[in-house]
Parts: structure tokens; C-alpha cells; sequence
């Protein structure tokens, strides 16, 4: 590429991102409150999930409602619905972590060890409250999972995000380095192998979360910096807003639609949750164009959508998930049935993220201000033992 070419889109660059941010350096408030809408609609879907999939650990599962099966009770239609909300959340936090990453080329490893403690330390703290309130009764299988929650990937997005992250770094020299047809061509074979193929059949190609990812990205990159344009204009992003979930919905609907009428479809209204759905991206794409070109401030809305990674490590903890979560669904389904199934499940997502919320601001104020201290001490002891061992290995011959 020119170099005058590549000038001028790092200058192209630098304007979106203080156009972004502000002149102020202040973050967009329109972005974070998007970040908080992701986080919800994970919590949606973990919420349901737990409806949805039978827990070996009770005895009597009566509450498990199966949400793979076409109904033609509307509600569970659309709880069968909502249960893709997870994907999309998950999609929004890596577009949006993507759309700053681009303009980042280096890795923060400080950063990185911060996220591997306060996830251990969580875990640890859970793990010791749950230890007791169970009288010990565990197992040694469990303990040790959750003593090891990233290598286990209790939290699996936060585990892809720990890999992916110093990843980007590479992946962005490779990008510079590509002119607009090639950066177009890749991206297209990377979307048709990982993102439309995976899409009809799951798991082809070798795909993997961190594959898809890594495609997104490409497809991001471009948006970015060749349709400038287009990521900006408001009527466009909307339009492809209510494609992406309209399309998403009305297969749904349509695969419901067939399963009531043939056995062969019966069982197969969570076939498209997938994090590789084309219209679930593109959801997730044009939420973020939109909220890039809104613009306000608020302080409330930046402090809570800086508490979702803690948020997001509270509320899906493994051994509240399994022992916990069910409880609630259990307790419903025994007192009250499930005539107003919708009713209690927004109860149940309030009371699942309020949880996470006051986990979160609690952690927040209090161990996480000793863990950037101890995170703030072990990082240089940590950066100088690596440097002694990449120094004996450059050494070799």
C-alpha cells in the first residue's frame, strides 16, 4: 500500500477515535450503555439456559422445560427465542472490544494478569462460601476446576478473550500490511469457511470460537477502514439492525413453523444459536455503528459498564450455576407453575443481575483495590523472570 495511502487512513483514524471519545478524552456513554445491553443479554440467556438444560445434581427435574422443541405454546416459542440473546450479547462485547483494538498495537500485559487474578480470586472467594454452605460436599473434580476457572474455562468467553487479546497485535501488523483487496478478499473467504458455513453446519472447517473471532475481526477491520461511510450513516445501520434480528427471529419462527408439522424438524429450534450466525453479527455490527454515533455522557452508565467483566464472573460462576440457579426455577415451577413463565423470568434476570451488580461493586471497593496492588508488585517480578528466559533462549544456537 502507498505510504500517502496509509497516512492518511491512521489520519482517518485518529479523527473517529477523538470523534468517538470526545475531545474531552471522556468515554461515550452511548457505547457503554450498549456494553450494559450486552451484559443483560447474557444474563437473559444464562437465566433461561438454566430452564432449558437438566441439572445432574437434582434428583427431580420437573422444572427443565426443553426449548429445542417446536411448540405451539407462544411463550416457550418465545423463551426458545430469547435463548439466542447470549449469543448475541457475547457478539456485541467482542465487536465492540474490536472496533478499539484495531487502533491498539500493543499488548497490555499488566492488564492481562489483573483479569487472570480477579477471576481466580472470585472463584476462590465463591468457591469458599459455597465449601461451607454445603457442609464440604463438592467433590474434588469441582474444586479443582474451580480452583483453575481459566484453565477449565468456567468463564469460556474470558478465557477466548485471554487468548485472543495478545493475539491482536499480529493480527493488526498482518492487517496494515494488506491493501484494500486483499484485506476484502480474505475477509470474504474467512466469513463463507467460519461464518456462513459454520453457520449451516456446525464445527466445519475445524472451527472454533477463536477462529470466528479472528474473522469477525477481519470483517471489522474492513468496515473500519474502507466503509467509512457506511458505518456511519444512521438509516443504513438501522436498516441492517432489524434484518439482522428480523432474519434472526423469522428462522426461528419458520424452523418452529416445520417442527410442529415433521418429526425431522422437531427438535431443532436452537439449531441456528450459533455465535457464527450471519444475522446475529450484523445485529451486533450496526448496534454499535448506531451507538458510535450517538453521542452523551454519564457517569452512572460508565461505572456500571466497567463492572461487566466482574459482572459477567459473578453471575455465571460455575458453582452458583450448578447448585444455585437452578433453585430459583425449581422454586417457581413448585409454587406457582409456569401459566406467567415470561413473568418470572424477567423476575429471575433482575434477581440474577442485581446479584452480579452488588457482587460486583462490593469486589469493586474492596479485594480488587488489594489485587492491583498485588497485581501492581508481581508484574515486574514476573516481566523480569521472562526476560532472563527469552534471553538464554535467544542465546541458543
Amino acid at each position: 500500500m502507498p505510504c500517502g495511502e496509509n497516512e492518511e487512513r491512521e489520519s482517518v483514524h485518529k479523527m473517529q477515535t477523538l470523534k468517538q471519545r470526545g475531545l474531552t478524552g471522556k468515554r461515550n456513554s452511548s457505547i457503554e450503555l450498549l456494553k450494559i445491553f450486552g451484559i443483560f443479554l447474557i444474563v437473559i440467556n444464562h437465566v433461561i439456559q438454566t430452564l432449558h438444560e437438566p441439572n445432574s445434581n437434582f434428583v427431580n427435574n420437573d422444572y427443565v422445560l426443553n426449548l429445542d422443541m417446536a411448540t405451539t405454546n407462544i411463550q416457550q416459542l418465545i423463551l426458545s427465542i430469547l435463548r439466542y440473546s447470549g449469543s448475541m450479547g457475547n457478539m456485541i462485547f467482542f465487536i465492540c472490544s474490536a472496533w478499539f483494538l484495531l487502533d491498539n498495537d500493543k499488548t497490555n500485559k499488566k492488564k492481562l494478569l489483573q483479569i487472570l487474578m480477579d477471576v481466580w480470586v472470585a472463584s476462590v472467594i465463591i468457591l469458599v462460601v459455597v465449601y461451607i454452605l454445603r457442609g464440604g460436599n463438592l467433590g474434588m473434580k469441582m474444586i479443582i476446576k474451580q480452583l483453575l476457572p481459566t484453565t477449565f474455562e468456567n468463564n469460556w468467553y474470558i478465557t477466548c478473550y485471554l487468548l485472543f487479546y495478545p493475539l491482536h497485535t499480529f493480527l493488526n501488523w498482518v492487517i496494515h500490511r494488506m491493501d484494500q483487496k486483499t484485506l476484502l478478499r480474505t475477509t470474504l473467504v474467512l466469513s463463507v469457511l467460519y461464518v456462513f458455513a459454520n453457520y449451516v453446519y456446525s464445527g466445519v472447517f475445524f472451527a472454533t470460537k477463536l477462529i470466528l473471532w479472528t474473522t469477525v475481526y477481519f470483517l471489522m477491520a474492513y468496515m473500519k477502514y474502507y466503509l467509512v461511510d457506511f458505518s456511519n450513516n444512521m438509516k443504513a445501520n438501522i436498516l441492517m439492525l432489524v434484518f439482522g434480528l428480523v432474519g434472526n427471529i423469522a428462522l426461528v419462527c419458520l424452523t418452529n413453523f416445520f417442527g410442529v408439522r415433521f418429526g425431522i424438524f422437531r427438535g431443532s429450534l436452537l439449531k441456528w444459536n450459533s455465535f457464527s450466525s450471519p444475522f446475529l453479527i450484523l445485529a451486533a455490527i450496526s448496534m454499535l455503528n448506531i451507538a458510535r454515533n450517538v453521542h452523551f455522557q454519564n457517569r452512572a452508565v460508565n461505572y456500571i459498564s466497567g463492572l461487566s467483566l466482574l459482572i459477567y464472573i459473578f453471575h455465571e460462576n460455575m458453582l452458583l450455576r450448578i447448585f444455585y440457579r437452578p433453585l430459583m426455577w425449581d422454586y417457581v415451577y413448585n409454587h406457582f407453575g409456569y401459566e406467567y413463565i415470561l413473568v418470572w423470568m424477567v423476575v429471575l434476570v433482575a434477581i440474577v443481575f442485581g446479584f452480579g451488580l452488588i457482587a460486583s461493586i462490593l469486589y469493586k471497593h474492596t479485594v480488587q483495590k488489594l489485587i492491583a496492588l498485588v497485581c501492581n508488585r508481581l508484574y515486574p517480578i514476573l516481566q523480569n523472570i521472562y526476560g532472563k528466559i527469552e534471553k538464554v533462549l535467544l542465546g541458543l544456537h
